[in-house]
């Protein structure tokens, strides 16, 4: 199969896209393409389509379609990646790695994890050639400009120099000079040295002002600088060689990018900047060469004033011939570069010589398989025991009923399930579920806490708020309705009272603080008959007192529950949480058995260990636990430890 992209497309795609292609056997295809760059986001999706299939995606429209090893008639699964050239290039980079062999050597070594071993041979193979290719590129072109520029300057100074052939042949003829005198030789000999100087410091101006011109001349406002190599000034030929870099650079960079692209219009200004450093220090140069020339001349001037008894001619022949020395010095010189760039373009030696070709290692350069597996068996054998002794070490809440029977060694009457539904009285006539099960055998438990004949009130408390103890007291009170009890709800909780709004009674009327502060009530005026379900009445709190510890200690407490005692089967206090106010202590005395509602995964393991120190000290009597918001569930039929669904 075949993906045909838009053209162009591989230079400017940002974003790896992955095609998803699933070809069922009647030929049609489903196509899904997502952004692998992005969390792979779909983009793109295509169904029940035929080949040739376009997909019109953000990135263009791509062609998909089958090839000449296409199976016909088979169900085909494949997945296929398009990536930019860019993001292609920036992942191989990241996987290939190059070190130094050696501090003390020059040589170099590239490395790359691949799974596939000729490809990644071939991968840094590749590398190699090319930077080599680049070389030698750069190399021949260095020396193509030097050799145009070669040509030109020959060709002037050939002329150059014929001319001062000519006039040192018409001279001799005019003259009928045939040879240089004995005294002129020896004047000669002895100004040698002088001469010598004067002429390498000519020539050496006359380089200074070819490269001059060469920068001043538009036509080569981008080109390299040649004849670096023949100045005897190493700022100049420093400056000259960071200036040929910049040009080399830039000559890289147009290869891919435009001239307007912000990369090489940077190297653009750092050009023209470092053209007119070149042009600063070469005219520096310029001017310690006149310097320097100016002394030598007045040497020779000096030397000169000495065999002034020459004759004329043989003067103006030494300045003709001098003329003459310094074309044919400057012409060698020209002749001997053209040679030097010549034997550079004929010898094409790559930058980089291979020392090792790209091999594979023998041994694999990751964990092998086996050694993988047998970390995994030894991390997951360890990792879950250390996450036990953590949690067991600062988990400090009891998930279960096991963990709470280590805590403590008071009976647990039994365990409630979690409500899942939104009511907050699930106890019902003729409603079956787990939940109401699971009251049932509460309600059979709480048969054997309450041993005696006249044993009948039952204080629920809690350590603190949202453990479920109005819910279980709600409950438990209409699971003993149910047997055709009375059964009385009494909500003692008077400071932060909640029972009215948990069983939906809207109606003000009087509750039991009302009761406790004036003698002008009766038990009847606080009871509200039936306000649930049949059998169950409910006593509600009233308004907050500003004195509810002095009212529940107060003998009318005593009295009340002496005479609700003779008119209910079961009474059924609702309490406050004993781990925030101390009220409860204070009807615990009218109590014949205490319920304590602690929660799963949320009452703490330290609120256990005080219920422990309270029942130690005596302050707490006959006290049994329930275990709220479980996963219990309890069978309905024969038997127990059944599952049914709600």
């Amino acid at each position: 199969m075949e993906i045909i992209a838009p053209a162009g497309v591989e230079d400017t795609l940002s974003a790896a896209l992955l095609f998803k292609v699933r070809v069922a056997e009647n030929g049609t295809a489903q196509v899904n393409v997502l952004d692998a760059s992005h969390r792979n986001r779909k983009i793109a999706a295509v169904s029940d389509a035929k080949f040739p299939i376009n997909v019109q995606t953000p990135y263009g429209v791509y062609i998909l379609n089958k090839t000449a090893d296409f199976p016909n008639g088979e169900k085909l699964a494949t997945n296929i990646y398009i990536s930019g050239y860019d993001m292609v290039a920036e992942n191989w980079d990241k996987k290939i790695s190059i070190s130094i062999v050696s501090k003390k050597s020059n040589v170099i070594a590239l490395a790359l994890k691949e799974t596939n071993i000729e490809r990644g041979k071939d991968i840094l193979n590749t590398i190699i050639e090319i930077y080599n290719k680049n070389g030698i590129i750069e190399k021949n072109l260095e020396a193509e400009n030097a050799a145009r520029f070669i040509s030109d300057r020959k060709k002037i100074i050939e002329e150059e120099l014929f001319a001062a052939e000519k006039e040192i042949e018409e001279y001799k003829k005019i003259n009928n000079l045939t040879d240089v005198g004995l005294d002129t030789r020896l004047a000669l000999e002895q100004n040698i040295k002088y001469q010598t100087q004067e002429t390498g410091l000519q020539t050496q101006q006359r380089i200074v002002q070819i490269i001059e011109e060469f920068l001043l001349d538009p036509l080569n406002q981008y080109s390299l600088i040649p004849f670096a190599s023949g100045l005897n000034d190493e700022a100049s030929v420093s400056a000259i060689q960071q200036y040929n870099e910049l040009i080399m650079n830039r000559m890289r960079l147009l290869r891919t990018a435009k001239e307007s692209s912000p990369t090489v219009e940077l190297v653009t200004e750092q050009i023209d900047a470092t053209r007119n450093n070149v042009l600063s220090t070469i005219k520096n140069h310029q001017k310690s060469l006149d310097v320097i020339l100016d002394n030598v001349l007045a040497q020779e001037k000096r030397f000169l004033g000495q065999i002034r008894d020459l004759p004329t001619q043989e003067k103006e022949f030494i300045r003709i011939k001098r003329q003459q020395s310094i074309k044919q010095e400057l012409y060698i010189f020209i002749l001997q570069k053209e040679e030097e760039n010549a034997m550079t373009l004929a010898i094409t030696t790559p930058k980089g010589q291979i020392i090792d070709a790209a091999y594979n290692m023998n041994k694999p350069v990751s964990l092998s398989k086996m050694v993988i597996l047998l970390i995994g068996l030894i991390i997951g054998g360890i990792l879950p025991m250390i996450y036990l002794y953590l949690k067991g070490l600062l988990y400090n809440k009891f998930e279960s009923k096991e963990e709470l029977e280590k805590l403590t060694q008071l009976p647990i009457l039994g365990e409630i399930c979690t409500n899942k539904t939104s009511e907050n009285i699930v106890v019902r006539e003729g409603r079956v579920t787990s939940i109401v099960e699971l009251f049932k055998l509460l309600r059979t438990n709480i048969q054997f806490v309450l041993s005696g004949k006249n044993e009948k009130i039952i204080l629920i408390t809690s350590s603190t708020s949202g453990e479920g103890k109005s819910f279980v007291s709600s409950n438990l009170s209409a699971s003993l309705a149910l047997l055709n009890k009375k059964v009385l709800l009494v909500d003692m909780d008077i400071r932060n009272s909640k029972l009215k709004d948990y069983l939906g009674i809207n109606e003000s009327v009087m509750g039991l603080t009302n009761y406790l502060s004036t003698d002008e009530l009766s038990v009847n005026d606080i009871i509200l008959r039936h306000p649930v379900q049949k059998n169950m009445d409910v006593i509600l709190s009233g308004p907050v007192p500003p004195n509810p510890a002095e009212l529940l200690l107060s003998d009318k407490i005593d009295a009340l529950f002496s005479e609700l005692r003779e008119e209910y089967d079961y009474i059924i206090l609702d309490s406050a949480p004993v781990g925030m106010v101390a009220d409860t202590f204070g009807v615990v005395r009218v109590s014949d058995a205490v319920i304590y509602v602690c929660r799963a995964n949320y009452t703490e393991k330290n609120n256990i260990y005080y219920l422990n120190s309270l029942v130690e000290q005596n302050r707490l009597r006959n006290v049994s636990l329930v275990i709220n918001a479980t996963s219990a569930r309890q069978g309905y039929g024969y038997g127990y430890g059944k599952t049914r669904n709600d």
